[in-house]
Parts: structure tokens; sequence; C-alpha cells
């Protein structure tokens, strides 16, 4: 392990990645003008329950009945991104905070992911319940966690920050050649 938490080994890449920026928006999320308002921003729709819409600049992932996250590939947007939609939103009760440097994003490369993550949440990870438009919010190692699917043989997993060296740990662990048996 280096310091840049970067863990590799036949089965897996796994790597923390620093550049995100993130804000979460709690608002009525069904109401038409805040889905008006956010699928002209984002060029994407309010995603549904459990779910994530992506195109190539966001993530946008419903975390509850009233709250959505924004993920941003660029974290040195994010100031200008949340001073635009407050300001779009001004007419609203809404809450935009960003949360970028209390998340960290993990990046977990390799075919048994689901194996992996399988070993600390109680989430159904078969393909059929758990595809590429999913969204989870759960435990994870006993953390709190969310992850969705890059690709096929990629997955992201979100935590806390305060608990990143941890989780990092906990995952290289997890990844362990030797205790991964195929089974998704």
């Amino acid at each position: 392990m280096s310091d840049k938490m970067v863990y590799s080994n036949s089965l897996f890449n796994i790597s923390a990645l620093d550049h995100f920026g993130m804000l979460t928006i709690r608002a009525d999320i069904n109401n038409r003008k805040f889905q008006k308002i956010i699928k002209d921003f984002f060029k994407l729709k309010v995603p549904s329950r459990l779910k994530i819409s992506t195109n190539k600049n966001f993530y946008l992932a419903w975390m509850s009945p009233n709250e959505i996250m924004v993920i941003t590939k660029n974290q040195d947007e994010i100031k200008t991104i949340k001073s635009s939609i407050e300001n779009d939103l001004e007419q609203m009760e809404k809450l935009v905070l960003d949360v970028s440097s209390s998340r960290t994003i993990f990046s977990i490369k390799g075919c048994f992911w689901r194996e992996l993550l399988a070993k600390g949440s109680p989430i159904n990870l078969f393909p059929s319940e758990f595809n590429s438009d999913s969204f989870r919010r759960t435990r994870l190692g006993q953390l709190s966690t969310a992850f969705w699917m890059i690709k096929e043989d990629e997955i992201y997993v979100l935590c806390g920050q305060s608990y990143k060296n941890f989780f990092f740990k906990w995952l290289c662990n997890a990844a362990d050649e030797k205790s991964i048996n195929k089974f998704f």
C-alpha cells in the first residue's frame, strides 16, 4: 500500500480517486419545476428510487425521497455549479451543500467486484438486481457507503473521508485472491 491508496493483484485494481466534486441537494425532488431545472442544468433526469443517471460530465444519484447527489468528475467546478443551482432553485425550499471534502470515491476494477462487495454488504448484487443504472446506499464493512457501476468490470464506492484509511484497508483485505470465489 502506498500513500496514494492504490492496491493491485491479479483480480483487482483498487484506487482512491481525488478529483471528484460532490453536492447534495435536498428538496422536493418530485416537484416538476425542480425536475425541469435539474434536467436543463445537468442534461440528466432526476433519478428514480435506487437509481443513478449519468452522462460524460455528471452522475446524479438518488439518495433519499428528498435528496439527490450530484457528482462531477472535475472538483474545480463544484463551487460554480453550487452557486448556479442555488440561484436556479431560489424560489424553492432547498439545501445545496458541497460535500466534496467530506467524501471519498474508490474505484474497484476487476470482474469479481460483486464477490468483493458481497463480503461486507447485504445488498443483492446479482446482475438482474444490480446493474448499470443501480445506485445503493448501504453498509459495507460496517461503514456507511454508496456504490454504482461504471462498467461491467468496474464500480465506484463512496465513503466518508474520515474513515477512508480504514475502508481502503478493508477493501484490500477483502480483495485477497485466496478469499475470492466465483458466485455471481
